[in-house]
């Protein structure tokens, strides 16, 4: 059954997916702060979910920015605490929005016609296909 937003609701999930800042939308769409802003913005996810993945993707990495944004400025006085946040965030940037998967091999790849291979050749695709990589 699908969620109906209002059209503030509406908006500011337009708007934020398009990268605004929360500061400027609570302003402009009269929510208190940028806390509230924030807050509603959530519920208005939540409200039109399934949401596509694509948006998804797009809320995960404004939320990401946002946050090193917030920390850049001693990451690059070199604050080793602020770097080591920058860091976690990375990875958990990277993790959220399936930056370090593996690379997919497609069957297709294969050279050559498969009934041909030798049984040594077998043998030795088997024993590439055991051990583990460096």
């Amino acid at each position: 059954m699908p969620h109906y937003l209002d059209q503030r609701s509406a908006e500011l999930l337009r708007r934020r997916l398009s990268g605004e800042d929360l500061a400027t939308l609570a302003r402009e769409l009269d929510y208190t702060d940028a806390a509230e802003a924030a807050a509603a913005f959530a519920r208005a996810l939540t409200a039109a979910e399934p949401l596509e993945p694509a948006a998804r993707q797009t809320s995960d990495r404004l939320a990401f920015d946002q946050l090193q944004d917030a920390i850049w400025d001693t990451v690059t006085d070199g604050d080793l605490d602020a770097i080591t946040a920058a860091l976690a965030i990375s990875d958990a940037r990277s993790r959220r929005l399936g930056l370090d998967a593996p690379l997919r091999l497609e069957a297709d790849s294969l050279a050559g016609d498969l009934a041909a291979v030798t049984a040594a050749e077998l043998d030795e695709l088997l024993t590439l296909a055991e051990e583990p990589p460096d």
